[in-house]
């Protein structure tokens, strides 16, 4: 990907007084375009269209009910509207209740589907719309990995990794605990004074592996099921189901009287 080209950012021409027009345009790598835009103050490319609101204008917008009629022509005009709202919010002095611009703002989301971003002042407003514009245009410069760690390469670190796994442990205890004991089986025999032994585990460390090991398994009542339409549908659980579970766990079953 291009990353190297320049970041290419459309500027309404109100927002030409804005503090944040001044930080983009000392910054080298953006080409900046002023225009007069029917709606929204930042187009950054890809239907990415930016309405900039500071936490006052934010506010007002609510009481006027201007905000809901700029969602509108937002929504109608750009593929991916967002609302950006700088500063502090509730902005000072406002009489607004907080839970009206709460409302606003769930609204926004919930109701409209928009993206809703906060930043602190016109700098990092700024730094923000660089930072969207060049996602939106060149992408990422290396791909997020999609492996979350790499495989264990040999037996010592698969077993590493099982008892990092236990409550509390992590990777550098569960070395400790496997050169203490020599192998998973005599840590999972081991009493709650045993553990203690180890440097770094204490009794309330010790007590939470130990519950770990010991605590009968119970599923979680939302079990992925294979059906015959596909896998991995979420069936939850009844509540008799989930009584039956637990009686066959301590062993015993209801009967009819």
């Amino acid at each position: 990907m291009a990353v190297d080209q320049p970041i290419r950012i459309v500027i309404d021409t109100a927002e030409q007084r804005s503090g944040v027009y001044r930080v983009l345009a000392h910054l080298p790598e953006i080409t900046t375009e002023v225009a007069r835009l029917p709606t929204g103050d930042y187009l950054l490319g890809g239907g990415l269209a930016v309405e900039r609101k500071t936490g006052a204008d934010f506010a007002a917008s609510i009481v006027d009910r201007r905000l809901f009629a700029q969602v509108t022509a937002l929504k109608a005009a750009y593929e991916r509207p967002v609302v950006l709202i700088e500063g502090t919010l509730p902005p000072p002095r406002t009489r607004m209740h907080p839970n009206a611009l709460r409302g606003a703002l769930s609204y926004l989301v919930a109701i409209e589907g928009l993206t809703v971003l906060r930043t602190n002042d016109a700098e990092d407003t700024a730094l923000l719309l660089v930072q969207l514009a060049r996602h939106t245009q060149h992408g990422l410069k290396t791909p997020p990995s999609t492996v979350a760690t790499p495989r264990a390469r040999d037996l010592a670190q698969q077993q590493e990794r099982i008892v990092a796994a236990l409550p509390e442990v992590g990777p550098t205890l569960g070395r400790q605990l496997l050169a203490a004991f020599g192998s998973i089986a005599r840590i999972i025999a081991a009493t709650a004074s045993e553990l203690q032994a180890v440097p770094g585990i204490g009794p309330a460390r010790a007590k939470a592996i130990r519950h770990a090991l010991d605590t009968p398994y119970l599923p979680s009542p939302a079990q992925e099921q294979t059906t015959p339409d596909g896998p991995g549908w979420l069936v939850p659980a009844s509540t008799n189901d989930d009584r039956r579970r637990r009686q066959a766990v301590e062993g015993r079953e209801d009967h009819p009287g």
